[in-house]
């Protein structure tokens, strides 16, 4: 496909675009993990170290937290999980309209991308992981320090 010099220019603009934008969503997922972890982490640790245990309310309501905490970061890594997809496939769509899977486009008799970068979109679901699997057990390392007294 010949594109014309707008055509090209606007490409490398959406292009650059979308790569901003998955670069902002990864690390915004990055930071939000990172917070997960470490207030359960410090909290524990904070509460492991009191020299009176927690009353029950008290366990209560930080369990009540921790809960909330945590479905509100499952809801946010959920839908950003599925927004950087959609801008990596964007990202994919523009790669393929500069002709980089095409072969000869760049490299005589070769392609610049191979065809396994056509999996792309699915790539970065390990943020998600993340947050789906490590922080809730943090987060339960948390809860059983407050419900023991860290004994």
């Amino acid at each position: 496909m010949n594109l014309t010099d707008q055509q090209t220019e606007i490409l490398l603009e959406a292009y650059k675009k979308h790569a901003a934008e998955l670069l902002a969503m990864e690390e915004s997922q990055q930071k939000l993990t990172a917070l997960f972890l470490t207030i359960f982490g410090v909290g524990g640790s904070v509460i492991a170290a009191l020299k009176n245990p927690l009353t029950c309310a008290t366990q209560w309501g930080l369990t009540v937290i921790v809960i909330a905490a945590l479905a509100i970061g499952f809801v946010y890594t959920y839908r950003r999980g599925r927004a950087r997809g959609a801008v990596r496939s964007l990202l994919n769509r523009c790669e393929e309209a500069m002709g980089f899977y095409q072969t000869g486009a760049y490299i005589a008799g070769e392609k610049l991308y191979e065809n396994e970068l056509l999996n792309f979109p699915e790539k970065g679901k390990w943020l998600n992981y993340l947050m789906y699997f490590l922080v809730p057990a943090v987060a339960a390392g948390f809860l059983i320090v407050v419900w023991t007294g860290g004994q």
